[in-house]
């Protein structure tokens, strides 16, 4: 009777701890690469650079491509252990809009979608780890726009499961163990690590239609804080009609477009 008591307060003790956990992390702790995401794995770390962000270049480089007096660092989120806060490069098309957008959605918003799962978004301040009311000022929509509310970056519509953020908060142990796991780590527990970080995650992000559209919008804006006018504003944009008529790669685009 003791020993089942034992186990029973055990596995209680557990569960309790897995549930603690982010959801995203729970799901990097269950995955298991295979040998052939290993080996892609490893290929890409073979070829990684850090990238180095240059405080010299402004002087050598002519007034028109001086960059702004806050420079791009990282650390915003979890993600930006590794990834720059504008990791969009690939497709030249869309790039752009990507990195606008990263700037206040988190890169779980886009790229973490459990099937299994229905999640919440809300904002998050990736300073305090505090969740920021649904406000009207966040959407840069409109005439209105109140301009004392900076976009720097550090609050970001991100998803959440029950009351808890989905990915780990950048200052977590969690982030600081990963952290060190990359640097110190050799080709092969690199590679391993590159792998169980990305497995549970969606490697192409949604259509911009998932979320600029009416009818089942991936983001409710209006439960964000856009009223209701703001919100359809956003879901009627130009921009992603636009991208919409474009879905192959070798199509060209004509800028006279954007008015049809």
């Amino acid at each position: 009777m003791c020993i089942r008591w034992w186990f029973l307060a055990l596995l209680g003790c557990w569960l309790a701890a897995a549930a603690a956990e982010p959801l995203y992390w729970q799901a990097v702790e269950q995955v298991r690469p295979d040998a052939e995401t290993l080996a892609k794995a490893r290929e890409k770390v073979e070829k990684h650079k850090d990238i180095v962000i240059r405080d010299d270049i402004d002087a050598k480089l002519p007034p028109f491509h001086r960059r702004p007096e806050k420079k791009v660092t990282k650390g915003e989120t979890f993600c930006q252990i590794c990834h720059l806060p504008l990791p969009h490069s690939k497709t030249l098309r869309t790039r752009s809009f990507l990195n606008m957008h990263s700037r206040f959605i988190a890169c779980a918003t886009c790229h973490f979608r459990p099937k299994d799962r229905h999640l919440d978004y809300r904002w998050l301040d990736y300073r305090t780890g505090k969740v920021i009311p649904a406000s009207a000022e966040r959407f840069r929509t409109g005439k209105d726009i109140d301009n004392s509310i900076p976009i720097d970056g550090w609050v970001k519509i991100a998803p959440f499961w029950g009351d808890e953020p989905v990915v780990p908060l950048p200052g977590d142990e969690t982030a600081r163990r990963i952290d060190r796991e990359w640097r110190e780590g050799d080709l092969e527990s690199r590679a391993r690590l590159q792998a169980r970080l990305h497995l549970p995650l969606e490697e192409k992000g949604p259509e911009c239609g998932a979320c600029h559209q009416e009818e089942k919008p991936l983001l409710d804006l209006e439960a964000l804080g856009a009223p209701r006018r703001q919100a359809a504003l956003i879901y009627r944009h130009v921009i992603p009609q636009f991208f919409g008529r474009y879905t192959e790669e070798d199509q060209r685009i004509r800028i006279l477009d954007i008015t049809r």
